[in-house]
């Protein structure tokens, strides 16, 4: 059982027909014709069950056929997706290369000097 929400429409007396829009493929709906009037007695608006019928909407097969615009968006996320990764990864790689360079693996060698000559002021 479903219930069919849409803004109601006035239809007029004379009319026999009417479109209802947007339904849901595969779905059993009940839909019921109101009468809107004025109530003598009380001088309100009444309603009044003109008629009710149930009906099923057909099933919506899945056609073939290619949808260009779900592929090029599922496409530009992956690219987008891969570009922002890779960069992500260069900039991890050239930081670890400049701290491996820079710390020489956390050791400082001593400078050796050979053939040393001080100069003395005579004395």
């Amino acid at each position: 059982f479903t219930l069919i929400s849409f803004s109601p429409r006035m239809i007029p007396p004379t009319s026999k027909t009417f479109l209802v829009n947007n339904l849901a493929a595969g779905t059993v709906y009940d839909l019921c014709v109101l009468a809107i009037y004025d109530d003598g007695i009380t001088s309100l608006t009444a309603t009044r069950v003109v008629g009710c019928t149930q009906f099923t909407t057909e099933q919506d097969y899945v056609r073939c056929h290619f949808m260009q615009s779900q592929f090029l968006g599922g496409t530009m996320i992956i690219i987008i997706g891969g570009i922002i990764v890779a960069s992500v990864l260069v900039f991890i790689i050239i930081l670890m290369i400049r701290y491996k360079v820079c710390n020489n693996n956390g050791q400082q060698k001593a400078t050796k000097v050979s053939n040393v000559y001080s100069q003395t002021n005579g004395a």
